[in-house]
């Protein structure tokens, strides 16, 4: 088990104030937060040449792109995720099924529950 101060958090989403409110959430928690993301190329990027996160936070649609490349990248780096969305788990592709996700709009307190569950804290 890790404690937040030692958690590093990926957030890939293209709202400026969701990603704002996602860090502040973050960052008051105690998990440090890389910058965040909003775009699916510049998240491969980070995925394939720096230093991977402990955890990711991803937007389903960025600017009408779909996030699961960047997935499939963690996945394959063993990199926990959790999906954001305003849909729901039905519309994720059956290779996701079971993936963590949280339906938009949510409260940080979900948002807190989720990354520890994910991470196996609780």
């Amino acid at each position: 088990m890790t404690s937040p101060s030692e958690t590093t958090v990926m957030v890939v989403e293209d709202e400026f104030l969701v990603a704002a409110s996602l860090e502040m959430t973050l960052q008051g928690a105690g998990y440090s937060v890389l910058e965040p993301i909003p775009s699916v190329e510049e998240a491969l990027e980070a995925v394939t040449t720096r230093q991977p996160a402990d955890l990711a936070l991803l937007d389903v649609n960025l600017a009408g792109h779909r996030v699961y490349p960047v997935a499939d990248a963690l996945s394959s780096r063993h990199v926990p995720f959790i999906f954001l969305t305003g849909c729901d788990e039905d519309d994720l592709p059956s290779r996701f099924a079971g993936a963590p996700l949280l339906v938009k709009p949510f409260s940080p307190e979900k948002l807190l529950h989720a990354i520890s569950q994910t991470l196996g804290e609780e």
